[in-house]
């Protein structure tokens, strides 16, 4: 299987510039098909996921639309797939939760 370059770079529009920069996670490593989808999410109706309104289900919809991808990209189950604000807070909550759970001297959670 070849790679086709030109169309590969094509999906990065803001490498049009002739320019990258590749010291954060935005930006030039952004690809049209994953802004586009950011664009449609956040101007659409969205609120706090939950199931009553249009906006709580366009929330729900989108966490499941990440996991999914996500877990096609992994090969994993999509139930594995945790989002959060950021790798940081997600450590934090991780460990919150194994504080509550954790029984010291043993090996069960």
């Amino acid at each position: 299987m070849s790679l086709d370059v030109t169309a590969l770079r094509a999906q990065f529009p803001s490498l049009d510039s002739g320019l990258a920069f590749f010291d954060g996670p935005g930006g030039t490593q952004t690809p049209r098909p994953v802004a586009d989808a950011i664009v449609a999410t956040l101007t659409g109706p969205l609120s706090n996921r939950g199931t009553v309104s249009r906006s709580e289900h366009n929330a729900e919809r989108a966490v499941a639309e990440f996991r999914s991808a996500y877990a096609d990209l992994l090969g994993v189950p999509a139930g594995g797939i945790v989002h959060g604000r950021s790798a940081t807070q997600l450590t934090y909550d991780f460990s919150r939760h194994l504080a509550k759970t954790w029984q010291p001297g043993t090996r069960s959670w």
